[in-house]
């Protein structure tokens, strides 16, 4: 059995199982989820990552402070 936790909208139960998954040619998944608990079914969306550039990342802090993007290595 597929199990995820992935929070249901419905009941906010964690335990969900993934009924059907599928994939279109941009990489996009669609996943059909099911709570355990009260049976409402719904829908997620995956989208592929991204590579992006360090000039792309721009941060502002709640005061209005700007900051530098670092990445991990």
């Amino acid at each position: 059995m597929n199990q995820t936790y992935a929070a249901c909208p419905n009941c906010a139960q964690l335990r969900t199982r993934v009924v059907c998954t599928k994939r279109d040619d941009s990489g996009v998944v669609i996943r059909r989820r099911c709570c355990f608990i009260c049976e409402h079914r719904w829908y997620t969306m995956q989208y592929p990552e991204v590579a992006i550039n360090k000039s792309e990342v721009k941060w502002v802090g709640r005061n209005g402070c700007k900051a530098e993007f670092v990445p991990l290595t």
